[in-house]
């Protein structure tokens, strides 16, 4: 299950040309944006492009399984 801020790995799709690693920003119904932390650099440039934001299919998606933990907010 993908979940906002979880690390994934994802493969190219129609932007990028290699496999990149990235952090979930927004969940729709068949895809994810994610905010891209590390990427070939044979794609720096398309990624300069998209702001560093990409929309994947979540079937090109694969969680890390050391994504980052859950927040807790701090109750006053």
């Amino acid at each position: 299950m993908i979940k906002i801020n979880d690390i994934v790995t994802c493969q190219p799709n129609g932007n990028l040309t290699c496999p990149f690693v990235g952090r979930v920003e927004h969940i729709y119904e068949r895809t994810v944006m994610v905010t891209v932390l590390e990427h070939h650099p044979n794609d720096r440039f398309k990624l300069a492009e998209l702001m560093g934001r990409v929309i994947v299919a979540k079937t090109k998606i694969e969680v890390q399984a050391n994504a980052a933990p859950e927040l807790k907010v701090a109750e006053a």
